[in-house]
């Protein structure tokens, strides 16, 4: 079976990876890709316990980033190093890691290459946040006896048909899996229809929606000054868009700029490569692209025709505090939208188009709760923000309500430390 797999891998490689090198998204790391691991971390492997934590991209790294201070203090013992897939998750995992602890790429899932970074790694734990399923990874680690954690996983409606279609190999998976914790009663039960063992999943809950607890820092001021915006003035924030989006954005921004004289607009696309592309939309629309990395701090840029961009890594969640109202990207077009926690646990109104699918059940809190609008199109966008702008009373109202939800909700991190601690999970699957 793994040398099936190995070939599969290996043909589609041939062809992919191509693209991902030219796209940037495999640019990085190729050393640790091909299982040559930094000496460092053969280092700290060899002379430590190990608790492996893997998260695929930002979102995953910074969900482990909430767990991280907690796995710390439960296992003293232990050292913690982090595996990711691209290059901006890297990034995040070196703001989460210590001085003592280690950061590489996730090697490719072949099995020669992979059994090579088990045996240096030695781990006693594995821990796959969300639902990262590699078989020669999984397959790797059970049989140098360590435990295999899935931790936040979630099943959403788009994977959900591919890996019915792939149950058997699926099923086989989940089976070496210890502990496996779901975010949802519906993510519960589709991993258990997948295969997994009922005994062994549980709920904890959505692990981001700790983030509020663990960093209430405000930076409202610091960063308005840093742009120079005036309290009076009104800052819209778009974050995390794909394309096809800005110009929907963009717009909205133009013809409410013509009713509303104090208003701002930043953009914050999902991929920053895309950040010339912006500016060339921004100049066709006869608007003054800005760029934060390029803004000197009090800069004036009091143009009624300037549109920020933020074309850093890692700075979006701290210049949401600036923001007065929030649109949440990847929702007007069909990426399955972004997550929606990091702008309400700031207190901040919340806008979201129609396709939300990879966040189906935190947007369902949210609107459940009063903490957000949704929006079908431009025009629909258009209308919630003329409201938020005609109505302060209301936009501070979906704020504390957002907060609130947040704050209800919170809890994940510490029920799933509790259910890794729990002596009965260490007993490791039979085969």
């Amino acid at each position: 079976m793994r040398i099936l797999y190995n070939l599969a891998f290996i043909i589609f490689g041939i062809f992919y990876l191509p693209y991902l090198m030219v796209t940037g998204r495999y640019r990085y790391g190729m050393k640790d890709r091909f299982g040559f691991l930094p000496e460092t971390i053969k280092s700290i492997c060899s002379k430590n316990k190990i608790i492996w934590v893997h998260a695929v991209s930002v979102g995953e790294m910074k969900a482990a980033g909430i767990l991280a201070p907690l796995l710390r203090k439960a296992f003293p013992s232990n050292t913690l190093v982090f595996s990711t897939v691209t290059h901006t998750g890297n990034k995040v995992a070196k703001t989460i890691a210590t001085e003592k602890e280690g950061i590489f790429y996730l090697p490719f899932d072949i099995s020669f290459i992979i059994d090579r970074v088990v045996k240096a790694v030695k781990p006693e734990m594995f821990i796959s946040m969300e639902t990262e399923f590699w078989p020669n990874l999984a397959d790797s680690i059970y049989k140098s006896g360590a435990r295999l954690i899935l931790a936040n996983g979630r099943i959403s409606n788009r994977s959900y048909p591919r890996y019915k279609k792939g149950k058997f190999f699926i099923s086989r998976l989940l089976r070496k899996f210890s502990l496996i914790l779901m975010q949802s009663d519906k993510d519960a039960a589709r991993i258990i229809a997948l295969g997994a063992s009922k005994e062994k999943v549980y709920v904890t809950g959505n692990l981001k929606f700790d983030i509020a607890l663990l960093d209430s820092d405000n930076k409202r001021l610091e960063l308005r000054k840093k742009i120079n915006l005036d309290e009076n003035e009104i800052l819209i924030i778009a974050g995390s868009t794909h394309r096809g989006e800005e110009s929907a954005i963009i717009e909205c921004f133009a013809r409410l700029k013509n009713e509303y004289n104090d208003l701002r607009l930043l953009i914050a696309p999902r991929h920053i490569e895309r950040a010339r592309e912006i500016e060339n939309i921004l100049t066709k629309s006869g608007l003054k692209p800005v760029k934060i990395s390029s803004l000197d701090i009090g800069q004036s840029v009091k143009g009624i025709k300037s549109v920020f961009i933020l074309d850093t890594i890692g700075e979006l969640r701290s210049m949401y505090s600036a923001a007065d109202i929030v649109f949440v990207g990847g929702s007007l077009v069909k990426k399955g939208g972004q997550n929606p926690i990091e702008p309400a646990s700031m207190m901040k109104p919340i806008i979201f188009g129609k396709y939300t699918f990879n966040f189906q059940d935190v947007v369902k809190i949210f609107l459940e709760n009063d903490s957000g609008v949704e929006v079908d199109d431009k025009e629909g966008l258009y209308s919630a923000l003329k409201l938020f702008l005609d109505n302060p009373g209301y936009r501070n109202k979906l704020g504390i309500n957002a907060r609130d939800t947040i704050i209800r909700n919170s809890g994940s991190s510490q029920r799933t430390i509790d259910l890794i601690l729990a002596p009965f999970i260490f007993t490791i699957p039979s085969k």
